[in-house]
């Protein structure tokens, strides 16, 4: 489809999107100008056996992302309807200070971990539980999410304003090159010290922090080397709505050849750095604002096995239950420089929130390929649909 007639169709699907009756919430009615004598309240009534009993019972929660998906370029083009997320998260206290989190994916898509139809499995993303010990120290010891950059960390698929996330998730904070080099979830194992410091009295603190040493290796699996890769995580927030923040991370890895994907370079402590800064100013009335810059590198006897970069800038507005953004996201490996992981991209979307718990997203995306990945995929642009819906419980 070219690429005139996807815009169309991308603004005709704009058009269906509902429309705010008023942005105000309505007035409340006025008081009845008659005294009315009040009556005395009630004691309150200590609650019951039962009522203590469902008080403490976990949480149940979970949302489900599904919708219709389009691709297109000069020599193919697929339309799909897709259910690309179904989570199930359990959240209960152990102790008055202690936390726990389950959170079940039961549309697992990554390569290597379907069945042999080819379907999505389940599979158990976070197990963590959390000790809060005090607001300026906190311990996270089981799977969890490791603290790279934001969107792997302060932004969850609910939260996120597109419909996918940028590739410095998908290639840098959700993937090891060396041990199995395919889309992962961004978690591992491991124990992770966080806190909250310098209080500003105004609803936030100046200060966050996050220390990791988790595996390196595949979630859900012991590690497969004597190596531990180490986080340093620091988020400065000068004000209220704005903030800084710089992640790095270092480790060893193994090379290994899985169902998934092929690992690159060969031996047991491989290095390979990892890191991320970006900023992001996000007023709920208003303005959302917000950059990254990530990079992965590792070389071996001189030579570079893995080395990668990403960015993006993101720019919406608040504007009642509208969310409408722009974002243009770049990619670039500079050792496998023929793939389609070598792009500049322009999204344009919006996003509705029907309900508290229910939003829609439209997205139109224009992928340019040029260099080697032009040559190797033999056209020089791609374009992408999404029209998805997100449903909380």
């Amino acid at each position: 489809m070219k690429t005139t007639k996807l815009i169309a169709l991308f603004l005709s699907g704009a058009l269906l999107t509902p429309v705010i009756v008023s942005a105000n919430p309505e007035e409340q009615p006025a008081p009845d100008s008659k005294t009315v004598a009040a009556e005395a309240p009630a004691a309150a009534q200590p609650p019951s056996t039962w009522e203590k009993i469902l008080a403490n019972l976990p949480k149940l929660s979970g949302y489900l992302q599904t919708g219709w998906n389009y691709t297109s370029n000069d020599k193919s083009s697929s339309s799909s309807f897709q259910a690309k997320r179904l989570r199930l998260l359990l959240d209960g206290k152990v102790a008055e200070k202690v936390d726990f989190r389950l959170q079940v994916e039961a549309f697992n898509g990554i390569s290597g971990s379907t069945n042999g139809n080819g379907q999505k499995n389940i599979a158990v993303m976070d197990a963590f539980a959390t000790w809060k010990i005090m607001p300026e120290f906190k311990v996270r010891v089981g799977q969890f999410f490791t603290p790279l950059g934001y969107e792997n960390y302060d932004i969850s698929p609910g939260t996120l304003e597109t419909v996918d996330f940028s590739n410095i998730v998908y290639r840098i904070a959700c993937r090891n090159p060396y041990e199995y080099n395919v889309v992962d979830y961004g978690r591992d194992l491991g124990i992770m010290f966080m806190g909250d410091v310098f209080d500003s009295g105004k609803g936030f603190s100046y200060l966050h922090y996050d220390v990791a040493v988790t595996n390196g290796s595949i979630p859900s699996k012991d590690d497969s080397n004597k190596s531990k890769d180490i986080y340093v995580s620091l988020t400065v927030r000068p004000v209220k709505y704005f903030n800084i923040k710089g992640t790095f991370n270092w480790g060893e890895y193994t090379s290994k050849k899985l169902e998934g994907g092929e690992g690159v370079g060969s031996g047991d402590y491989n290095p390979m750095n990892r890191y991320v800064v970006g900023a992001w100013y996000d007023n709920p009335r208003g303005l959302n604002l917000r950059a990254e810059y990530g990079h992965m590198k590792s070389r071996v006897n001189k030579t570079d096995v893995v080395k990668e970069n990403g960015a993006y800038v993101l720019a919406g507005w608040h504007w009642g239950k509208f969310l409408p953004i722009v974002r243009w996201d770049m990619y670039e490996d500079h050792v496998n420089t023929g793939t389609a992981n070598n792009y500049n991209r322009i999204l344009v979307g919006c996003t509705y929130s029907v309900f508290k718990n229910m939003k829609l997203q439209l997205n139109y995306g224009h992928f340019m390929y040029s260099g080697d990945a032009k040559k190797a995929l033999g056209y020089d642009s791609s374009e992408q649909l999404q029209i998805m819906g997100l449903f909380k419980f």
